[in-house]
């Protein structure tokens, strides 16, 4: 028996009206469905490569430090009074007293005439000293075998023993115990009086079960809000296949924080083949001991260039598909509701719409009955059903009169067709200009993403580079003490020292308050343009001349300007240099000058010209040349133009560039002469950096 509304017009109506809908509504949800897997798994791989980059800088950072504190305490002035009164036993009570104090697991003071027997019976020497007895500081990842560490330091050896355990997805191994030990390895000479190398100091950190190293860079990477409720952030540091420190649970559970975790595990077959293998980066989903991770591997290499394991870095994938299974769900759930809505209102409306059709069916049928007084009478709706039955109505009385009120009513019909397609075009052109301002918005909301990146970046190189500078003013202020009267000979160079310091310093306190906007306004200055750019100069005269370049100066009468000097310098000095970098270390000249300028509202300033002969840029590259982080030159950081640009702006001006390829580049800078402090880019900058805790 078939349902009695199949086989009615009202019936057809709504599987018509209905079968579109339904098309669209399925293949919405599985272009949505495909667009949010591929969106959230290019994300998540982005987010993991970045991860494994803080790892393995936060390694580096590791390293360069313990390598500064051997350079500082191997040119402390105890260190050097011991080597020249070659007191031994002296000097091996403070170097003990040094590896006690600085947190290093071994440091021994090696003699130079006893280094190539050193360096038999300790192969990983081998290769190392003839560095070090050239001069030069090595610092880097090293592999000790247990014999070895026995020999020197047995409470090593038996620290960095790691049982293997048996991990799913492996591939299979006899060994039972992992006896090697993974090390920050810093090696530093040390010269007498005469500039002879007498002495190499060797210290280190232990990296097995270290678990220091990897929370402290899993607490920067993962920390609170990183990673959806659930979620799980880890970092592991393998030797070979053996993971020697991690944050990765264990298989099972024991006493102490370091049994509750995966050490002992190895690394599964399929990113062993591809990291320690082929020797190269994994960016994918990977099985980390009994869970799936988003995970990224990258190979580690010892100060020799051997591979001799792998850093990771990863997260928990349950959490995300979970979420991706629930975003399926509701928007499976919403367009269930949105189809059965529609068919709600599509079969109320075929109601309505289908009554006044009855009635004429059924009046046309009693006239065919023969009963010519039947007539459709008045109905209650007021649209084209109701002018049909006055039609039909009036055929019955006069069929030529029923003739020309149709044809008025199909006028009337396309009248209204042209109406709304007319309100459709505007409508359209409408969105056309909001699409248009949406993507303006975004462009902008993007660089505005990338300077907030900038300010936190800029804040830790600050504080960074801060800590390094006091050291190096203690020490030249304690070294100066010392020598007392016998420093006249290198007075100068003292004092040499002590201003590029400061001017480091003065560097980066410009850096900071680019980070904190609200205290640029009381930096202002009335400053001599001419003076300033001729100053500038003077900067950049030597790294100019090593390159072989020539810079042409033109100064025009221009007067003063309100600004701040060391920002202004800063902007020039990044223009010249550029300049100089565009000739591709070939001779050439660099045009500097300044010029006269009107603003556009009339009122006066000054324009900077610097140009070069370089080769050009294409107009591809000149449209992005002042995003931040945007480069074209290797080894460059992508923050100077855009830096430069942002300090420009502060005072109501602007740089521009002029470019074609072949015939070099033209930066202007252009400022007014009375400063029009510029808050919007502050704004967003205070706004965006008090969200990631970098200013109050």
């Amino acid at each position: 028996m078939t349902a009695p509304w199949r086989g009615s017009v009202k019936g057809k109506l709504l599987a018509l009206t209905l079968l579109p809908i339904l098309l669209t509504l399925g293949v919405l949800a599985l272009l949505t469905a495909y667009w949010t897997s591929t969106y959230t798994d290019r994300q998540l791989y982005m987010k993991v490569a970045a991860d494994l980059s803080v790892a393995q800088g936060s390694l580096n950072i590791m390293q360069e430090r313990q390598l500064e504190r051997l350079v500082q305490l191997s040119n402390a002035w105890q260190v050097h009074d011991d080597l020249v009164q070659q007191d031994e036993q002296r000097l091996k009570e403070l170097v003990a007293r040094i590896r006690r104090n600085h947190d290093f697991d071994f440091l021994r003071l090696l003699p130079v005439d006893e280094l190539k027997q050193v360096a038999q019976q300790q192969p990983s020497l081998a290769g190392l000293t003839s560095q070090a007895l050239a001069g030069q500081s090595l610092t880097g990842l090293s592999v000790i075998t247990a014999e070895e560490l026995q020999t020197w330091h047995p409470d090593l050896a038996e620290q960095a023993k790691v049982e293997i355990i048996a991990t799913p997805r492996a591939r299979p191994t006899q060994r039972k115990v992992e006896d090697r030990a993974m090390l920050v390895r810093s090696l530093h000479p040390i010269t007498n009086a005469q500039g002879e190398v007498t002495y190499l100091l060797d210290g280190g950190l232990l990296l097995n079960h270290n678990l220091e190293f990897v929370d402290t860079i899993r607490e920067l990477v993962y920390g609170p809000g990183a990673l959806p409720e659930g979620g799980l952030g880890t970092v592991t540091l393998f030797l070979d296949e053996v993971r020697i420190t991690t944050n990765v649970p264990g298989l099972m559970s024991g006493a102490g924080a370091a049994s509750k975790r995966a050490i002992g595990t190895r690394i599964s077959a399929e990113v062993s083949d591809q990291v320690l293998q082929q020797e190269e980066v994994w960016l994918d989903r990977a099985f980390v001991v009994n869970d799936w991770f988003i995970s990224a591997y990258e190979p580690l290499y010892d100060l020799q260039g051997k591979l001799i394991g792998v850093l990771y870095a990863g997260f928990s994938e349950g959490p995300f598909f979970h979420q991706y299974l629930i975003t399926l769900a509701e928007l499976g759930a919403a367009l269930l509701i949105v189809l059965l809505i529609s068919a709600f209102f599509v079969w109320q409306g075929g109601n309505r719409l289908f009554a006044p059709v009855k009635r004429i069916h059924d009046s046309v049928m009693a006239v065919r009955a023969g009963k010519q007084d039947a007539r459709i009478g008045q109905l209650q709706t007021q649209d084209e059903m109701a002018d049909l039955a006055h039609q039909f109505d009036a055929m019955l009385d006069e069929l030529d009169s029923r003739q020309e009120k149709i044809q008025a009513a199909a006028e009337q019909l396309e009248k209204k067709v042209e109406e709304r397609t007319l309100s459709l075009r505007q409508k359209t052109g409408d969105l056309e200009e909001h699409i248009e301002l949406l993507k303006a918005t975004r462009a902008e909301l993007f660089t505005k993403e990338k300077l907030a990146v900038l300010g936190e970046l800029t804040a830790g190189i600050a504080h960074e580079i801060n800590n390094p500078a006091a050291v190096i003013l203690g020490h030249m202020d304690l070294l100066q003490a010392e020598l007392g009267t016998a420093a006249e000979p290198v007075q100068e160079e003292i004092d040499t020292v002590v201003e590029q310091v400061y001017r480091i310093r003065a560097i980066i306190n410009n850096l900071l308050q680019y980070t904190r906007p609200g205290q640029m306004v009381d930096q202002l200055h009335t400053l001599d343009i001419n003076a300033v750019t001729q100053d500038t100069l003077a900067l950049v005269r030597h790294a100019l001349d090593k390159q072989e370049v020539e810079v042409v100066q033109e100064y025009q009468e221009v007067g003063h300007v309100q600004g701040n000097r060391q920002q202004l310098q800063q902007v020039l000095v990044n223009l010249l240099i550029n300049a100089g970098n565009a000739l591709d270390h070939q001779p050439g000249k660099v045009y500097l000058s300044t010029h006269p300028w009107q603003t556009p509202a009339g009122k006066p300033g000054v324009e900077i010209r610097v140009r070069d002969e370089g080769k050009g840029m294409e107009p591809q590259v000149q449209a992005r040349i002042f995003e931040p982080f945007f480069t074209t030159r290797e080894g460059g950081n992508g923050l100077g133009l855009s830096v430069s640009r942002s300090l420009i702006r502060r005072y109501g001006g602007n740089i521009q560039v002029e470019s074609k390829p072949g015939e070099g580049s033209c930066f202007s800078v252009f400022l007014p002469r009375q400063a029009e402090i510029n808050d919007e880019d502050e704004a967003t900058m205070r706004q965006l950096l008090s969200g990631l805790g970098v200013v109050n």
